[in-house]
């Protein structure tokens, strides 16, 4: 029973809790649960995962933005941070130094780890 909840995307530990306050009831335990999230979310300790390389950081290395008025006229782009920190647009055959990135209109952001 505390596999089922479990595979709902709760935890192990919020799972038990609910069927116990439900005398292992299941429906009226994943209703409990969805009626007392935040009391669970307070008991629940946060998890940092720690890898073997070092802290995941990450900062912000290109994104793909579209350019033109509609998915149906324009296309899409490529802007790249570059080893001196500017931000190069990838347009086909045009490539140039982009004074203003849009990079709150970006469909795709990718990320380096560092």
């Amino acid at each position: 029973v505390v596999s089922t909840q479990s595979t709902g995307g709760f935890t192990e530990k919020q799972a038990e809790k609910a069927l116990q306050k439900c005398d292992n009831n299941l429906e009226r335990a994943a209703d409990w649960i969805f009626s007392h999230a935040d009391e669970l979310n307070e008991e629940e300790e946060e998890v940092i995962p720690t890898l073997p390389d070092g802290p995941g950081r990450y900062r912000l290395r290109a994104f793909i933005s579209h350019m033109g008025s509609s998915t149906a006229c324009g296309h899409y782009v490529c802007h790249i941070k570059d080893s001196q920190g500017r931000w190069v647009l990838y347009n086909d055959e045009k490539v140039a130094v982009s004074v203003t990135p849009p990079k709150d209109r970006a469909y795709m952001y990718l990320y380096e780890r560092y």
